[in-house]
């Protein structure tokens, strides 16, 4: 089949006889015609012979009858708005496409970001575990004796219980250990 002209057929059916038609079937007569609207006890009458004495002739005028112009018409309009509708899909299937092809490259992009995250959050949870076990496995070796230092009021009596600071003040020893054990500190020997 060739290629349906579509704007020649439209042309064709808006110069034709507007309205519903009417297959005209006489089989005494062999006569098997289409009426058009207006036509007066058969005054517009489509007749051809091309249908005469053909074994499907009625079913022919029927057809013909019944695929008026306003038919085709209708059918012409359906079809162009389903072109329209398929270009507008189409259109919108495209501005999906792009949307996910976007929607990707910010996922990759999401991702390697995220392994990169990961990557530097494992070494420092694995640094932090390093450090929690190395203060965990702190020991300090606590001086069993102190000498005094000249100018301190620390009787030798004391020095077995108190610690000299730095700035020259003393501090209990027993604070210092309880101290020591609340930041988990093991102290040697014990």
């Amino acid at each position: 089949m060739s290629k349906i002209d579509y704007q020649a057929l439209r042309k064709a059916a808006q110069l034709a006889t507007q309205g519903e038609w009417v297959a005209f079937i006489s089989s005494g007569t062999g006569t098997y015609a289409v009426h058009t609207p207006g036509d007066k006890r058969c005054e517009d009458v489509i007749k051809w012979t091309g249908f005469d004495g053909q074994n499907n002739a009625e079913n022919n005028a029927r057809y013909i009858a019944a695929f008026n112009p306003e038919v085709v018409q209708a059918l012409l309009d359906e079809r162009e708005r389903n072109q329209q509708y398929i270009k507008r899909r189409d259109q919108e299937n495209e501005d999906i496409a792009l949307t996910v092809g976007k929607l990707r490259v910010e996922l990759e992009a999401a991702k390697s970001k995220l392994n990169e995250q990961r990557e530097y959050y494992e070494g420092v949870i694995s640094d932090g575990c390093k450090r929690i076990a190395e203060l965990e496995a702190r020991e300090v070796q606590l001086p069993t004796r102190y000498d005094l230092r000249y100018g301190h009021p620390i009787n030798a009596d004391e020095r077995q219980v108190m610690i000299p600071k730095e700035n020259g003040s003393w501090l209990y020893l027993i604070d210092l250990e309880h101290a020591l054990r609340v930041a988990d500190i093991r102290i040697k020997g014990e």
